[in-house]
């Protein structure tokens, strides 16, 4: 429905005008997003259900984090800011591969599918969970 509709119906029903919407545009709210997850890499993608994916949600929930609360994209190559721009996020979390980047917001950390292979990383990753957590409280 257009507004100038609902005002139209607002009018015929004989509604107070404090309801009539002025303008001709309704602004869209935005919407921020609390982490945005980056994989370099679509190789055994967190994206997809399996082990991986499964490994995610449980270092999410170790910070407070869901997937309700996160979007998830994935990048091959490029500028990692050029990527992201079109996201607001408070935290931005790269699992994979170093891309180089100067943003204040953005951890480094190691794919789930990394960890999987390697447990070692466990300590290193859960670091990097924290001071997530940390920027985002």
């Amino acid at each position: 429905m257009t507004p100038e509709l609902r005002n139209d119906y607002l009018e015929a029903l004989d509604l107070p005008e404090f309801l009539y919407n002025k303008n001709d545009s309704i602004p869209n709210a935005e919407i921020i997003v609390q982490c945005l997850l980056v994989e370099t890499s679509s190789e055994k993608s967190f994206c997809e259900p399996g082990d991986t994916k499964n490994l995610l949600v449980k270092m999410l929930s170790s910070i407070g984090l869901s997937l309700n609360n996160t979007t998830s994209i994935s990048i091959q190559s490029g500028d990692l800011e050029e990527n992201i721009k079109a996201y607001t996020a408070k935290v931005v979390l790269v699992m994979g591969d170093s891309i180089n980047s100067n943003s204040d917001n953005l951890f480094f950390t190691h794919h789930p599918r990394s960890i999987l292979e390697n447990p070692a990383l466990k300590r290193e990753v859960w670091e990097v969970l924290k001071k997530v957590k940390q920027c985002l409280s």
